[in-house]
């Protein structure tokens, strides 16, 4: 909730602003390369995988987005697959960096 003053509301519009503008840079990309990414044969089959809980909205998306563009030739699961290659891909630094600093040895 912003704060009365406004210089909170000024922090909250301006990280909102951030969040999206790193969204939308790390986001974009072509229709060409949408399909070469994610509309594309697992390399993985399900069975190979685990069970995950996708949200109903997520799940009817995705599921649109299989059948329109996939044309219907697509798992949920190779989409998640893809989807989730591309995440790691991008975010790997990130994601070595805070795991780095968030690891506390046993020994």
């Amino acid at each position: 909730m912003p704060q009365q003053d406004g210089k909170g509301m000024v922090a909250q519009m301006q990280t909102s602003v951030e969040i999206i503008s790193l969204a939308t840079e790390i986001c974009k990309c072509s229709e060409k390369d949408y399909e070469r990414l994610f509309i594309r044969e697992p390399e993985v089959k399900a069975r190979a995988g685990k069970m995950a809980y996708v949200r109903p909205e997520y799940h009817d998306r995705i599921m649109r987005i299989i059948r329109v563009i996939g044309h219907d030739r697509l798992t949920l699961s190779a989409y998640i697959d893809h989807v989730l290659t591309q995440h790691f891909d991008q975010c790997e630094d990130a994601i070595r960096s805070l795991y780095a600093k968030n690891y506390n040895p046993v020994f």
